[in-house]
């Protein structure tokens, strides 16, 4: 009976061992374990040893299936080991080498050695020496989207509470240090001798000792007395207590005050509020306030949604005060700038489009608070807001657009508001009616559509929306029903017989008459032009015939060269001579309504159109038109035999990519028949490195002794063919070299591999780093020092026109010459500068000129930008972190603007 019972015990609980040593591997001593980690020396020695060659998982004996009670384990606990498991009968504990987890729900703890207690729940890991006494496989804690890299860390599964010594966690932007550190239930965490930093190093380059404090997950980290530490040296900057804010959604509130001086507008306080509306909008409000009286305000506005649209918009306000009242220094001036940016994602609507680009400022604005050289000195902006709609399966489209053009200059302003058209793409209507699989000629005839609507006005910048009106705007529709038909004759001459028809309404139209009367002073009679505007609708519309016939062969020419072993092997012209002629027949009395004249006091009889000065221009002239237009455009190759190739091909190299002249023949004009001779060309020099451009114009007719053309040809007048009236040529090339990758840094194993890689590599154990060992690199070079990245661009210009001299009754050339230079390079990965600045050879001034100088801190930024010249001379320096949380309270700026030269 005593040997049954035993053989039953036997069976029932040694047979379960013995089964898993056969499927996770075999007996062995202990001391193969003592070697490797000495610390599992108090190790019963009663405990049964598991060594795995692979990772495997052991489960959990406590499941689902026990009490429901308040601190039990609800799910099973996981555990595995990439080198080995040894289980204790004696204590009921695990223990885990190598690359260990313990996973329990959404909890989940790595470290080299891990010891797990079954019956108490608690879990407590560490990392272990290397060979070369580096610590590595330290523990990594993660638990609900958050990750705890901490020393040594104790924790039960029962209480959800732990103990961690060196505990490191991100929170937002920011990295909380602890040297000690408790876990509760709750998640928060109780921690001293603590440090906050937005630097992600191991080792921060500066930090906010915290003496202790409590961590409130998503939402505030609340801190006792605390000090600013910067490079390991304590800075006497300090706090008795305070707090920093980790939410996941920015909340609202008052942004941080500062206060700073500017010398033409004294001391001044700025403050401003931040509201957080939802997680795809927020709104900015900023104001300055100086003791001499400016002030400014600044709204900041964003809306985005992820994969349909952004949208930001900038409005600042400024009104400034120089000088004291009652004194000839005082002046005050208001200046605002308004930029908003909305852009839809590509794929948010695929028929559908809505776009805006404003940038609009007062004349002031720029000059006084523009941010760079470029801004200051630039006179012409552009703002635009568009929609744009295609309705599927269908050839119709429809476009909207603001749009506004401002001159700084003069101070005016361009505005359409709004400018709207609806298009049908063209239509074959008589494609295969004949079904033959052929496009015969007389299918090509093609018929579109398209309506316009515009309303715009130009203004000076000060009446725009105040003493302007809407009969001050120029409005308009027009449609277009444009036929036509194109084919080919003899393989060369294009024929295109056009119809279009044109309806155009307008909202007013005018009548001009000439009045005479008697001038008792002069004692002459004089005469006026008297214009009526008269505001009532009226619609004009014509049918323009027309016909284009037009030809453009190509002519090649190949010279090749009999020594076979020359360099230059061939040389190809091509030359492509275009000429075309277009004729449209007078319309006689169908648009004769649309025009009238009038007689001044010397019989001549001026034509003009009701409708002239309007937004669209008006049917046309019942007078016939004709034009033949004339080109030649030239291009020049030649093949040359490579030097470094030994297959004998031949590379193609381009001598002259285009040299075109163009003119035209007006055939019903009275005089002044052929247009000035247009011509222009490129190339590029140097094996691509010197872009060359040139253009010009020549006069074929003379010119009188006032410097007005006269219809004589210059040819027989003075024998020449054409009087060069302007001509332009500018050169550019853009340089660069350097080794980006290095960074000036060398090219030397590892010495430019980040620090987080390398910490990665320490960390793993030896057999992964023999598996992932690569080939040794070489030794840097010498002189890699001096392979930084750079780039340079170099540009000249040239400009030659003739001025005519009415007091010595000649023409006098005018030359302008400038040279242009700017570019960029890095010493290092961390060190970046980049200048811009021109020379004007004929005034013997440089122009705007500035100098900006980078320098990346890690986790802060430096930059320096100087204007040394000029009527901006300024400079400004700061040094900020990077990290947005901070970037208003750990910052330094000092500036010079261009009021301190005055």
């Amino acid at each position: 009976m005593q040997l049954k019972l035993a053989g039953h015990i036997l069976r029932t609980f040694l047979f379960p061992v013995f089964l898993t040593l056969a499927f996770c591997g075999k007996v062995t001593s202990a001391d193969h374990y003592y070697e490797r980690y000495p610390y599992a020396k108090f190790i019963n020695q009663d405990t049964t040893l598991l060594q795995q060659d692979t990772t495997s998982a052991q489960n959990d004996t406590i499941s689902d299936t026990e009490d429901e009670t308040e601190g039990f384990i609800e799910t099973n606990i996981d555990y595995q080991a990439a080198d080995s498991i040894v289980m204790s009968r004696s204590d009921n504990k695990v223990y885990l080498y190598g690359d260990a987890q313990v996973t329990y729900g959404d909890i989940e703890l790595t470290a080299d050695y891990i010891e797990y207690s079954q019956d108490s729940n608690l879990v407590f890991a560490r990392g272990v020496k290397d060979s070369t006494g580096q610590l590595v496989g330290q523990p990594v804690f993660k638990e609900g989207g958050k990750t705890y890299d901490s020393r040594i860390i104790r924790y039960n599964f029962k209480t959800k509470e732990g103990y961690i010594k060196g505990v490191q966690t991100e929170e937002q932007q920011g990295f909380l240090h602890g040297s000690t550190a408790k876990k509760h239930a709750s998640n928060q965490f109780h921690f001293i001798n603590g440090k906050y930093t937005t630097c992600n190093k191991n080792h921060p380059h500066f930090y906010i000792a915290l003496t202790k404090g409590k961590v409130i997950p998503n939402e505030r980290i609340v801190a006792g007395p605390s000090y600013l530490v910067m490079e390991d040296i304590p800075l006497p900057l300090g706090i008795p207590f305070g707090f920093f804010p980790i939410q996941q959604k920015q909340a609202s509130g008052f942004t941080n005050i500062s206060v700073n001086e500017r010398s033409e507008k004294g001391f001044y306080l700025q403050a401003g509020y931040y509201l957080g509306i939802s997680d795809h909008m927020d709104l900015t409000l900023t104001g300055q306030i100086y003791t001499m009286g400016s002030y400014g305000l600044n709204l900041q506005y964003r809306l985005t949604e992820r994969y349909k649209y952004t949208s930001r918009l900038n409005a600042d306000f400024q009104r400034e005060v120089f000088g004291d009242k009652g004194t000839p220094e005082y002046r005050s001036n208001r200046s605002f700038r308004v930029s908003w940016s909305h852009s839809q994602a590509a794929k948010a609507n695929p028929y559908g489009s809505f776009n805006a680009n404003v940038n609009y400022s007062t004349s002031g604005y720029d000059r006084r608070h523009g941010q760079s050289v470029r801004d200051r000195v630039s006179n012409t902006k552009t703002s635009s807001i568009s929609y744009r709609y295609n309705w599927p399966n269908s050839p119709f489209d429809f476009n909207g657009k603001l749009r506004l053009n401002q001159n700084t200059r003069n101070r005016t302003v361009d505005f359409t508001l709004p400018n709207m058209s609806f298009n049908m793409s063209r239509q074959y209507p008589l494609r295969g009616l004949d079904n033959n699989g052929q496009i015969d000629w007389y299918e090509n005839l093609q018929v579109g559509y398209s309506a316009d609507l515009e309303n715009s006005i130009n203004t000076k910048e000060s009446e725009l929306f105040t003493e302007t009106t809407f009969r001050d705007f120029r409005s308009g529709f027009q449609h277009r029903i444009p036929v036509s038909l194109n084919f080919k004759v003899l393989n060369y001459i294009n024929i295109t017989p056009n119809v279009s028809y044109k309806g155009v309404l307008y909202p007013r139209y005018v009548e001009r008459d000439y009045l005479q009367r008697y001038d008792p002073a002069l004692d002459t009679t004089i005469g006026e032009v008297v214009r009526d505007t008269i505001q009532e609708f009226r619609y004009a519309h014509s049918a323009e015939p027309s016909i284009s016939i037009g030809a453009s062969p190509k002519i090649f020419g190949i010279f090749q060269f009999k020594n076979p072993e020359s360099k230059v092997q061939a040389i190809r012209h091509v030359m492509t001579p275009s000429a075309s002629m277009s004729f449209r027949p007078s319309l006689g009395n169908m648009t004769a309504p649309y025009y009238d004249s009038y007689t001044d006091l010397r019989g001549n009889v001026n034509q003009y159109s009701y409708f002239e000065g309007q937004v669209y221009s008006p049917p046309s002239s019942p007078r016939r038109s004709g034009n033949i237009s004339l080109g030649l455009s030239n291009n020049l190759e030649m093949k040359v035999r490579s030097e470094t190739d030994t297959t004998d091909e031949l590379k193609k190299v381009k001598l002259l990519n285009n040299l075109s002249f163009n003119t035209g023949y007006n055939i019903f004009a009275d005089s002044l028949n052929w247009s000035t001779i247009s011509f222009n060309g490129r190339t590029n020099l140097f094996d691509n490195q010197l872009n060359l451009n040139f253009s010009g114009n020549l006069d074929p007719y003379a010119v009188d002794n006032t410097g007005r053309t006269i219809d004589k040809p210059l040819f027989k007048e003075s024998g020449q063919l054409a009087r060069l009236t302007n001509f332009r040529v500018s050169m550019s090339t853009d340089l660069s070299g350097g080794e980006g990758d290095n960074g000036g840094n060398g090219s030397g194993a590892g010495r430019g591999q980040p620090q987080q890689q390398r910490q990665q590599m320490g960390q793993q154990t030896r057999g992964q780093q023999q598996a992932q060992e690569e080939p040794q690199q070489p030794p840097p070079s010498p002189y890699s020092y001096f392979q930084f990245p750079w780039s340079l661009n170099l540009d000249y210009t040239f400009h030659y026109s003739k001025r005519f001299n009415t007091q010595k009754k000649e023409f006098e050339p005018e030359i302008r010459q400038t040279i242009g230079l700017n570019g960029s390079f890095s010493l290092t990965q961390k060190w970046d500068f980049s200048f811009s600045s021109n020379y004007d050879l004929q005034k013997d001034k440089i122009g705007p000129t500035q100098v900006s100088i980078s320098r990346d801190l890690h986790c802060f930024s430096m930059s320096f930008s100087w204007v040394p010249i000029g009527y901006r001379r300024s400079y400004n320096f700061s040094i900020n972190v990077n990290a947005s949380m901070l970037q208003d309270v750990l910052r330094y700026r000092k500036d010079r603007t261009f009021y301190d030269n005055f």
